[in-house]
C-alpha cells in the first residue's frame, strides 16, 4: 500500500507565496525534507533579492542549487512515467520495460544548449526513475504539453518556471500531475508518494482544469518500437 505525504503548500486555508518553489523543492529532493525545505528557502530568497535589486546577480548558492542538467535528466524520467500511464490505459499493463526501451531510444540524440549529450541510456533512466518515484507525478506533469492562448506550448524547464510565478498555472499543473498521480497508483505504484493534491483542491476545484490527454503514438515511436524485443512482461 502506497504511503502519501503532504506538501504543506496551504496554510489556514491560503496558498502559501512559495508554493510553487516548495513543489520544486520536493521534486528535486524527494528523499530529504529537510534538503526540499532548504531548496525552497533559498530560491525565496533569491526572488525578492531580484525583485528588489536592479543589480541583482544569482548568489554562488543558487548556482549550485539549481542545475539545469538535472531538469533535463528528470524530464527524461517524467516521460517514462507519462509512457507507463499511457501503456496502462491502452492495456491494463505498464509495461516498464518497453516504456524504458522507447523513452531512451527516442532521446538518444537529445543534446544541451551548450551542445553536450544528456545521459539517456536505459539505466541512467531507470535509475533516476527508482531514485524520484515519490515524486514521477510531478516530472511526468512537467513533460506534459500546456497549449496556451497564443497558440504556444509549455513544457518542460518553461511549464516548471511558469508554475514557480504564477498561481493560475501552478493549479493547472497540479491538476495535472494528480491524474498522473492517481494513473501512476495503478500502473506502477511506489512505496509513498508526495502529494499536494489534497491541500490544492481546498485552493482549486479540479473541474475548472482540462482532463489530460494522452497522445497516439508518433510514428517515430512506432518506428523505434520495431527493434524492441520484449524479454518479459513488467
Amino acid at each position: 500500500m502506497t504511503e502519501q505525504k503532504t506538501i504543506p503548500i496551504v496554510e489556514a486555508g491560503q496558498l502559501v507565496p512559495e508554493a510553487g518553489m516548495l513543489i520544486l523543492g520536493y521534486m528535486l529532493h524527494p528523499n530529504c525534507e529537510r534538503s526540499a525545505q532548504q531548496f525552497t528557502r533559498v530560491l525565496v530568497e533569491e526572488t525578492i533579492a531580484k525583485a528588489n535589486d536592479p543589480s541583482y546577480q544569482p548568489s554562488a548558492i543558487l548556482e549550485k542549487v539549481v542545475d539545469v542538467k538535472v531538469f533535463l535528466h528528470l524530464m527524461l524520467t517524467g516521460h517514462l512515467a507519462q509512457r507507463i500511464c499511457a501503456n496502462h490505459a491502452r492495456t491494463g499493463e505498464p509495461y516498464y520495460k518497453k516504456a524504458l526501451f522507447l523513452v531512451s531510444e527516442l532521446n538518444a540524440t537529445n543534446k544541451t544548449l551548450s551542445g553536450k549529450s544528456i545521459p539517456s541510456s536505459v539505466s541512467t533512466i531507470h535509475e533516476n526513475f527508482l531514485k524520484y518515484r515519490a515524486v514521477m507525478h510531478f516530472w511526468a506533469a512537467s513533460y506534459y504539453h500546456y497549449p496556451q492562448d497564443d497558440g504556444t506550448i509549455l513544457t518542460g524547464v518553461e511549464a516548471i518556471t511558469e508554475m514557480l510565478i504564477s498561481s493560475s498555472f501552478l493549479g493547472h499543473f497540479l491538476s495535472i500531475a494528480k491524474q498522473f498521480e492517481e494513473m501512476l497508483a495503478e500502473a506502477k505504484p511506489a512505496a509513498h508518494v508526495w502529494s499536494a493534491s489534497e491541500p490544492a483542491s481546498e485552493i482549486w476545484d479540479w473541474n475548472q482544469f482540462p482532463k489530460m490527454r494522452l497522445k497516439l503514438e508518433s510514428p517515430k515511436a512506432l518506428e523505434a518500437l520495431k527493434s524492441y524485443r520484449s524479454p518479459n512482461k513488467s
